[in-house]
């Protein structure tokens, strides 16, 4: 059911919060459950309100309200039965607006989530000042990734830094930012053309010979590629993954694809370290986030785990796998979706690191 919801939880009866605890003790196991049936003690485990609400980052009709749709009938199949689920859409379409409402309103009592576009985490790294949320709060309960491929006209090999290379790109900051990022950490030259807001124009560019490379991802990315095939292009190198123990990898979508760090040892001889790498790492991260659920800051533990136990369930339908292949999307269940969204919130030298790049590097002053 889709209404607007004050972010103060209702109370509930004390039968239904009852009931509601012995659900959630079913999901976290049977010796849980007899102590919920129990009745209160001290060591009885967190219960859900009687109500959650899934505030959606971005418009209605929008690519994240989609996924909304898709989510959540399967999230009411994998919670205790009873719990009024609701949604409501914030408006904004890089999410920050909503990312925003979560940040000032959501109690961490278990009922509050946010699903969101990694847009919003980008703003966010950029110092954007609209963002007054801090992505590193964010406790994941899944999310989807879509790949990051640079496309041009070279090869890994022909990287060698004797040409400038001309990236599309919106902005400095943006998904254009992890390209920038590791071209840089690359040490090679590079003159980005800006201006170019969306892939009509970038694919312009390239056709026209006025850009050398592209950063696909987002939905749809073998499409994108066979796109720029016709015009010439093809994959040079891949923004990678991450696993669940939070190391970097290549992409499992196109693992024959070297990665940054792998480039980086082969151009430089040695592996990327030090706070921009962190901040290529975060940027990275983000611009491959579809979406991600949340949970706020300081949510209990259990509630945490129960969220995430029904993440599990929900990264494993069929609904979602469909959907994600679709798109060429990966769903992340919890342990991946969490190794992502750590490896997005950057640490403050990083995040000092990156704005200072932004500002010395591109001239980006965000007002």
């Amino acid at each position: 059911m889709d209404h607007p919801r004050d972010w103060t939880p209702g109370d509930g009866t004390l039968r239904r919060r009852a009931l509601l605890a012995a659900s959630a003790a079913l999901l976290a196991g049977p010796s849980a459950a007899r102590a919920a049936a129990r009745g209160p003690s001290f060591n009885a485990p967190a219960a859900l309100p009687a109500e959650a609400s899934l505030l959606v980052a971005g418009p209605a009709g929008g690519a994240t309200d989609l996924w909304a749709t898709t989510l959540m009938p399967a999230l009411a199949r994998a919670l205790p039965a009873g719990l009024d689920l609701h949604r409501t859409s914030a408006g904004g379409l890089d999410g920050v607006t909503g990312a925003n409402q979560f940040d000032a309103r959501a109690d961490p009592d278990g009922g509050s989530l946010l699903l969101v576009p990694g847009d919003a985490a980008l703003a966010w790294l950029a110092g954007d000042p609209r963002a007054r949320f801090d992505a590193a709060h964010w406790l994941p309960v899944l999310a989807a990734a879509s790949p990051g491929i640079v496309v041009g006209r070279a090869t890994a090999a022909q990287l060698d830094g004797k040409l400038t290379l001309h990236l599309a790109a919106g902005s400095a900051a943006g998904p254009a930012m992890a390209a920038l990022l590791a071209l840089d950490l690359l040490g090679l030259p590079v003159e980005p053309v800006f201006g170019l807001a969306d892939d009509t124009a970038r694919r312009a560019a390239f056709a026209s010979g006025a850009a050398d490379l592209v950063l696909l991802h987002g939905a749809h990315v073998p499409t994108q590629l066979a796109a720029y095939a016709e015009l010439g292009g093809h994959p040079i190198f891949a923004l990678g993954g991450i696993d669940e123990a939070g190391h970097p990898g290549r992409d499992p979508l196109y693992p024959d694809l070297p990665t940054v760090t792998e480039l980086h040892l082969q151009v430089r001889q040695a592996a990327p370290e030090g706070p921009l790498y962190d901040a290529w790492r975060a940027a990275a991260s983000a611009t491959q986030l579809a979406f991600g659920l949340m949970l706020p800051q300081l949510t209990p533990a259990a509630l945490v785990s129960l969220w995430r136990r029904a993440g599990a369930q929900v990264a494993a339908t069929p609904d979602l796998q469909d959907a994600a292949a679709a798109q060429a999307l990966r769903p992340l269940p919890p342990a991946a979706a969490a190794a992502s969204i750590a490896c997005l919130a950057a640490t403050p030298a990083a995040l000092l690191e990156l704005r200072s790049w932004l500002a010395m590097r591109w001239n980006y002053h965000p007002t």
